[in-house]
């Protein structure tokens, strides 16, 4: 399937539901538009990374308000302190 990003298109092969690969392309696209909207003298390569940056804040944001990856946390924490304690 084809997808456009930020003007130029993508072939994309994948197993993966053709809408899904069409809602993640117009996302990343919608915010590539954002950042070069907000910086209009940045390189594309640049607006590239700096969506990709604003997108995985977002994704660690919201695994912080995942109660298991909390739990999870807090576990790794403990088992690191005892394992301070016992070395």
């Amino acid at each position: 399937m084809k997808v456009t990003i930020f003007g130029r298109e993508y072939s994309i092969l994948s197993e993966v539901d053709p809408d899904y690969i069409t809602k993640a392309a117009v996302y990343l696209d919608s915010r590539m538009r954002e950042v070069a909207e907000n910086f209009p003298n940045v390189s594309e390569n640049r607006v590239a990374v700096l969506a990709a940056l604003n997108i995985t804040d977002e994704l660690f944001r919201s695994d912080r308000g995942n109660p298991e990856q909390s739990d999870a946390e807090e576990k790794i924490i403990r088992l690191t302190q005892k394992l301070s304690e016992i070395l």
